[in-house]
């Protein structure tokens, strides 16, 4: 097989993978033929390609992915009709973005955070694979350690944790993810928002 044909399989490859390419599963499916530096230098050069399209390969999650340019996204959202069920709540932003600026982090600690019960929110995230189980604490009782997952950095478009904004910058943007906080904050000083228990206890009668 040529270079160009492994470009162009490549190319292929990235049209129909909905998971990023990575170079180790590139070196699996090509049954070793090719080293991982020649599939990097290929993965490289169709991104340079397409540099000057309309659509782009875009580094996520370790891997490579064709996807489309931001300043598009009101006409694709327009034209799929995105579901509102396919989004996160407030609540489960919250608690996804304490994980992700905490981990490894207990359900305990989260609450203590929140100020309110989140084993709802975490489960959530977890059957979103936004979330896994890291392992357990060796304290009393053992709790398990959650942190943030391969499709976390998927889904916000993340190479790595490390290219997560700081708090102080979450502050400076005004970003409404954590609120305004302290220039450094510590773990209970975050002021997420906290759900209205009363509300949703007047619902539950209201139901009854």
């Amino acid at each position: 097989m040529d270079e160009i044909n492994l470009k162009a399989i490549i190319e292929n490859l990235l049209l129909v993978s909905d998971k990023p390419l990575v170079v180790d599963k590139l070196q699996e499916f090509f049954d070793r033929k090719y080293k991982k530096e020649t599939l990097r230098a290929v993965l490289n050069e169709i991104k340079q390609d397409y540099d000057n399209r309309n659509i782009q390969i875009q580094e996520v999650a370790g891997g490579c992915q064709l996807a489309t340019r931001h300043e598009y996204a009101e006409w694709i959202r327009k034209f799929h009709k995105l579901d509102r069920s396919a989004r996160l709540s407030k609540q489960a932003l919250d608690t996804l973005s304490i994980i992700a600026y905490k981990q490894p982090i207990t359900r305990l600690e989260i609450e203590n955070i929140r100020g309110v019960d989140s084993g709802g929110v975490v489960k959530t995230l977890l059957e979103k694979n936004l979330i896994r189980i890291m392992g357990r604490r060796e304290v009393a009782g053992r709790p398990i350690l959650y942190g943030t997952s391969r499709k976390f950095l998927e889904y916000f478009g993340l190479k790595s944790i490390s290219e997560m904004p700081s708090l102080e910058e979450f502050k400076e943007q005004d970003l409404e993810l954590v609120g305004d906080l302290p220039p450094t904050p510590s773990q209970t000083d975050i002021p997420f928002e906290k759900e209205d228990l009363s509300k949703n206890h007047n619902d539950s009668n209201q139901k009854n």
